[in-house]
């Protein structure tokens, strides 16, 4: 059996040197499935067939396999992992959570279906990615939306058409304007972090739904249940995903029974489609954006230069396609932006749609003028919307100023100040003209002035004698 494993492993090992990735995934075909017993395969037999009919190489072996590796010598031996065996209290020989998150940050994607008797394994694993399960033994109850069994008492078994709102992960004939067909649901709920952007609560509860212990599974749940409800209604998570700022993708389910054959395919229920649109995101079958190239030139000469002068006339393209429906298709979005920043950004345009000679491409063209001012630039597309792969595409740009004879002889701003400066001086020089004149006009003879202020001085003199001997004679 070890031996078997073995060569399994350097098989896999093998194919990540010589053969292309050829599955539908962008990422991959390799598919480790852990499950608790060997024989456990044959209650996932129609989901696990669906993944074979989607093209993945599937290598399926038991939780407790010594010999279950995800790495050897640096290299990834699968691009994706499945994990079945919510029990388990270890994983191969001494794996930990952390060799999975070192999985993730690596690349691959992970589908982890937990349930009621859970390990502190699943736990701390769960906790990595901002998901906090329940107490072990704790189930999602519904006394009124449950789903009406043989003997009709087991109220753990819900009926739940909480969906997210996020095309980009469930897609129309799971949540569409016809009545939906709910999802078929037994196991464990979970907390989820609301403000986490990178985390998507997929499925969550009906308002009538909540979390708690169960005393007796063989008494009805609505007489015996030991209700401990921490969670209740809308907080309470059922499905959720999660995608690194890497782009690796990672799916929790509170439930193994949603992947069983006896929920997988029933006319009554969406699961089917529902766990098929999970898994083709988290597998990365679709919603997957890159950028096959981007560049920016001056509009004048159509070609890029080493650097760039202030308020310069740019153009920046971009290309950007998405993959679904197994092929790579032109990605159609108006709220592609472009940002130059320096600490912060100096400028942010949105980018128009244009024509492409690829038919998976779609380009994205803009007309910038760059700020007045010179430095370090970081010309930047950062595209993040939910359910999408992340595109963070930038550039660092030098601006230069201007040299000393790059700016032009007279400035069109300065044209009122050349203005007001001849009007000084041509006021200046009318009022020295006015002045000068009107001088000699305006000048009065200082002999004559002089010789009437002598006679009214003496006119004064003569008249005060006068006074003075009229006084003399009187006495």
């Amino acid at each position: 059996m070890k031996l078997l494993a073995s060569l399994g492993t350097l098989l896999a090992l093998s194919s990540t040197w010589l053969n292309p990735v050829s599955a539908k995934s962008a990422t991959g075909d390799r598919v480790l499935v852990l499950v608790p017993k060997q024989e456990s395969s044959k209650h996932y037999s129609l989901f696990l067939d669906s993944l074979v009919t989607r093209g993945f190489d599937l290598s399926i072996t038991t939780a407790s396999n010594s010999s279950v590796s995800l790495q050897m010598d640096g290299q990834r031996l699968f691009d994706h992992a499945i994990l079945l065996a919510p029990a388990a209290k270890k994983i191969g020989n001494s794996m930990a959570p952390k060799d999975f998150v070192r999985f993730v940050n690596d690349g691959g994607n992970l589908v982890v279906a937990a349930g009621s008797e859970l390990s502190e394994f699943y736990r701390k694993l769960a906790m990595q990615f901002g998901v906090e399960f329940e107490p072990r033994g704790s189930w999602a109850v519904d006394h009124l939306g449950f789903v009406k069994q043989d003997n009709g008492t087991d109220h753990r078994m819900i009926a739940t058409t909480g969906f997210a709102k996020a095309p980009a992960v469930l897609s129309s004939e799971t949540v569409g304007d016809k009545e939906q067909l709910p999802v078929f649901y037994k196991g464990i709920a979970h907390k989820y972090q609301a403000n986490n952007p990178l985390l998507i609560p997929l499925l969550v509860g009906e308002p009538t739904t909540y979390s708690g212990l169960k005393a007796d599974d063989k008494k009805a749940s609505a007489n015996t249940a030991d209700v401990d409800a921490p969670l209740s209604g809308r907080s309470v998570g059922l499905v959720s995903v999660f995608q690194t700022r890497g782009n690796a993708r990672v799916a929790f389910s509170g439930s193994t029974a949603v992947f069983s054959n006896a929920l997988f395919r029933n006319a009554h229920n969406s699961n089917q489609q529902f766990i098929t649109d999970v898994t083709q995101w988290t597998l990365q079958e679709k919603s997957v954006l890159r950028s096959t190239s981007h560049r920016h030139y001056l509009q004048s000469t159509g070609e890029q230069p080493d650097h760039y002068l202030v308020s310069s006339s740019i153009s920046y393209e971009i290309d950007l396609s998405v993959y679904k429906n197994n092929a790579w298709h032109p990605y159609i979005a108006d709220d592609v932006q472009f940002e130059a920043i320096m600490l912060d950004p100096y400028i942010r345009a949105t980018l128009n749609h244009s024509k492409a000679n690829a038919k998976d491409i779609a380009t994205y063209h803009g007309d910038i003028k760059l700020p007045d001012r010179y430095g370090t630039f970081t010309f930047r597309v950062n595209y993040k919307r939910t359910g999408y792969s992340n595109v963070d595409v930038r550039d660092t740009v030098a601006i230069w100023p201007l040299r000393h004879d790059g700016y032009p002889r007279f400035l069109s701003a300065a044209y009122p100040y050349y203005a007001a400066s001849f009007v000084m001086v041509l006021g200046f020089l009318a009022l020295s003209a006015v002045w000068l004149w009107n001088a000699e006009q305006t000048s009065v003879d200082t002999t004559k002035v002089q010789k009437t202020r002598d006679d009214d001085k003496k006119k004064k003199v003569q008249g005060k004698a006068q006074v003075n001997k009229k006084i003399n004679n009187q006495k």
